[in-house]
C-alpha cells in the first residue's frame, strides 16, 4: 500500500489533530459545536429507532442490540472525551513542550531521532486505520444495498417478497423497511452518512487513544534515555542536567496523570460495553444456533475485542515504560557521582519506582491482565443469562 509521506515529522500527531478539528475535537472553543451535532443526529438516526420502535423476532433484536451496543461505544465515548477537551488540549501542549526538549541541539541526537521515528509510526498507523475504516465504511453500505437490489432484478416470481438486507436492524420511525422498495431506497440514502460518520468516529475514537498512550510512553522513554547519556558528562554537567531530567520527569508525569484524568471513564464504558458484546454474541449461538445471520454479530465481537485488546496492550506498555526510568537511573553510575547528584537521583528513582498508568475509572489499570479478568468475568454474566433463556 502507497501511503502519503508524513509532511511534518517533527510535528505532533498531526493527522489525529487535524482528523480532530474537522469535527471540532479540536482547535477553536466555537467549532465544538460540530460534535455536538453530529451526536444528535445519532440518536435521532439510530438510537432512538432502536428503542422505541422495536424489532420483528428475537434474533434481530439480539443483533439489533448488538449493533446498538458497539455504536453506543464509539460515539459515547467521544461524548465522554469531548467533556475533557480542556484537559486535551493542555495534554497536547505538553508533547509539544517535551518535543521540544528533544529536538534541542545540546541534548544528544538519538532523543530526536526516536521521537521521529514514534511520529512515523503513530502517521503510518493512522493512514493504514483510515483507509481500512474507509473501505469497510464503503463494504457496509454497498453490500446490503447491492444485494437486495440484485434480488429485485433477478426475481422471476413478482408474488415472492424480496428479503430486504437492512445496514443497520433498525425500524427508521415509521417507514417499512422491510417491505416497501421505495422506503428501503429512502433508507439507504439515509444510512449513507450515518455509517460513514459511524466508521469516522469509530476509527478517530481508536487513533485519539492509541497515539496519545503511545505518546505518553514515548514522553517517559525520552526521559530514560536523557538518563542513560548522562553517564557522559563530568560532574557539573551532569548535575546541570539532572536538574532537568527531573523537570522533563516530572512533565512526563503530568502527561500521564491529564491521560488518566481525559480517559478513564471511556475505558470504563468500553470494558462494560465489550462484556455486554460479548455476552451478546454467545447468548446469540446459544440460543439460535451457528448462522451466516449471526456473522453481524460475530465482526462486531471481532472489532471490539481487537480494540479493547489494543487498548490494555498500550496500557501495559505505558506502565513498563514508566518503570524503564527507575531501571535507567538505577543501572546509571551513581555510585561514581557525589552524595548531591546521588540524592536528586534517588528522588526520581523513589517516584519512578511507583507505577503509573491509565485506570477504568479509578477501579482497576487497563493492562494485559484486566483483558484476561474480563473474560472471565463475561463466561460468568453468560452462565446467568443462559439459564434465564
Amino acid at each position: 500500500m502507497v501511503l502519503p509521506k508524513l509532511s511534518e515529522p517533527y510535528a505532533v500527531m498531526p493527522l489525529l489533530l487535524r482528523l480532530q478539528r474537522f469535527v471540532g475535537l479540536w482547535g477553536e472553543r466555537r467549532y465544538r459545536y460540530k460534535f455536538r451535532l453530529a451526536f444528535l443526529s445519532f440518536c435521532l438516526l439510530v438510537v432512538i429507532p432502536k428503542v422505541a420502535f422495536g424489532y420483528p423476532d428475537l434474533e434481530t433484536m439480539v443483533r439489533g442490540t448488538a449493533e446498538l451496543i458497539f455504536e453506543w461505544n464509539v460515539l459515547f465515548g467521544m461524548l465522554l472525551f469531548s467533556l475533557k477537551l480542556d484537559d486535551y488540549d493542555d495534554l497536547v501542549y505538553r508533547y509539544k513542550d517535551i518535543s521540544k526538549i528533544a529536538f534541542r541541539k545540546d541534548v544528544p541526537s538519538q532523543m530526536g531521532d526516536y521521537l521521529v521515528r514514534i511520529n512515523h509510526r503513530i502517521d503510518r498507523f493512522s493512514k493504514i486505520y483510515c483507509c481500512s475504516h474507509l473501505c469497510l465504511a464503503i463494504f457496509y453500505w454497498v453490500a446490503p444495498s447491492s444485494s437486495t437490489y440484485l434480488a429485485y432484478l433477478g426475481a422471476r416470481n413478482r408474488s415472492v417478497p424480496v428479503e430486504h438486507v437492512l445496514h443497520l436492524e433498525e425500524e427508521l420511525y415509521w417507514f417499512h423497511t422491510r417491505v416497501s422498495l421505495v422506503d428501503y431506497s429512502i433508507f439507504t440514502a439515509i444510512m449513507l452518512p450515518t455509517i460513514f460518520m459511524l466508521a469516522y468516529f469509530g476509527g478517530l475514537k481508536l487513533l485519539t487513544i492509541f497515539s496519545n498512550v503511545k505518546y505518553c510512553s514515548a514522553m517517559l522513554r525520552l526521559v530514560a534515555m536523557r538518563i542513560q547519556f548522562m553517564d557522559r558528562l563530568d560532574e557539573r554537567e551532569a548535575e546541570k542536567e539532572l536538574i532537568e531530567i527531573i523537570v522533563m520527569h516530572q512533565k512526563a508525569l503530568k502527561c500521564v496523570e491529564l491521560l488518566e484524568i481525559i480517559f478513564r471513564w471511556v475505558f470504563l464504558g468500553q470494558f462494560i460495553q465489550c462484556v455486554m458484546i460479548w455476552c451478546s454474541l454467545v447468548l446469540y449461538v446459544a440460543v439460535t444456533g451457528l448462522s451466516t445471520k449471526a456473522a453481524n454479530v460475530g465482526v462486531l465481537f471481532i472489532l471490539l475485542t481487537v480494540e479493547t485488546y489494543g487498548f490494555c496492550y498500550f496500557g501495559s506498555d505505558l506502565t513498563s515504560e514508566s518503570l524503564s526510568v527507575a531501571r535507567a537511573a538505577y543501572g546509571s553510575l551513581w555510585y561514581r557521582r557525589s552524595v548531591s547528584i546521588q540524592r536528586k537521583l534517588r528522588m526520581v528513582l523513589q517516584r519512578a519506582q511507583k507505577p503509573v498508568g491509565i485506570s477504568a475509572g479509578k477501579f482497576c489499570f487497563v493492562d494485559i491482565e484486566q483483558f484476561g479478568n474480563m473474560a472471565k468475568t463475561s463466561y460468568s454474566f453468560y452462565i446467568v443469562l443462559k439459564d434465564q433463556f
